[in-house]
């Protein structure tokens, strides 16, 4: 291996063994280098409603940026929900292109273009317990992800640090909760938001019962609504969303 990808690699591992906050960031810093970034911001967790409460670490990009961010612009950002739904990184850039943005997420993409921030890459990151995160890696070096090969680095580079960050900041500071198999199926058709006389229906129980173990989930996740209910389920790792084919994720590569 060449000099620049030995680089690449020892700090992908220095991240990797991080095990504190100020290692952790001293490894970021020199991932960031070897990537040629200057700055990268996690938000977690990230769902479709801006509204539901991200976290956000910054290191590197301007305190005006992150003050503005935290106040008001987390809800006008277009990048994580764009990220959201794409399967690899993008650049910033290209956000127009890609999705149909509103006069909101246009005036987000000047604001930070003013700030000399325009540039940067994307990534929808995922880490333990099913945690839906975003990773913006920004302030390029010159030359900084020319091609698809340095863009995947980056991605890869991405997905590391944001199971590090959850590994060392806690993802829930708590035991995921014990549901039951019945408990579990009636979270699920929440989930599909199905009322509970249609649950009753679908498991060939009483609605009562239904209604029982409905409390009971509310009890054991700490909500008190079945939208919280059934989106900490899904940050949880307890349910899945979107519709799955058993047949698909079965078939053996080679079937075309």
């Amino acid at each position: 291996m060449n000099d620049e990808t030995t680089e690449y690699w020892d700090a992908l591992a220095l991240v990797a063994q991080a095990d504190g906050v100020v290692s952790y960031r001293r490894a970021i810093l020199t991932l960031l280098k070897a990537v040629d970034y200057s700055a990268i911001y996690f938000l977690a967790p990230v769902v479709a409603d801006r509204r539901v409460g991200r976290t956000m670490w910054n290191i590197g990009f301007p305190e005006q940026w992150e003050s503005e961010y935290r106040a008001r612009l987390h809800l006008s950002d277009p990048l994580p929900n764009i990220a959201l739904n794409r399967s690899s990184a993008f650049r910033w850039s290209d956000a127009g292109k890609l999705a149909q943005l509103s006069d909101g997420e246009r005036e987000y993409l000047t604001f930070i273009d003013n700030l000399k921030m325009s540039e940067g890459i994307a990534v929808h990151c995922t880490g333990p317990n099913a945690r839906s995160g975003f990773v913006g890696v920004g302030l390029p070096k010159e030359g900084a992800a020319e091609n698809d090969t340095d863009l995947r680095k980056v991605q890869v580079a991405a997905q590391l640090c944001f199971q590090r960050y959850c590994a060392l900041v806690g993802t829930f500071g708590r035991e995921i909760p014990d549901l039951s198999q019945r408990e579990l199926d009636v979270i699920r058709w929440i989930g599909e938001g199905k009322s509970n006389a249609v649950i009753a229906d679908i498991l060939e129980i009483s609605k009562s019962t239904v209604d029982s173990y409905v409390k009971r989930i509310f009890a054991k996740l700490d909500v008190t609504d079945r939208t919280t209910a059934a989106v900490r389920a899904v940050a949880l790792g307890l349910i899945a969303t979107g519709k799955h084919s058993r047949k698909q994720s079965h078939r053996p590569r080679w079937d075309g």
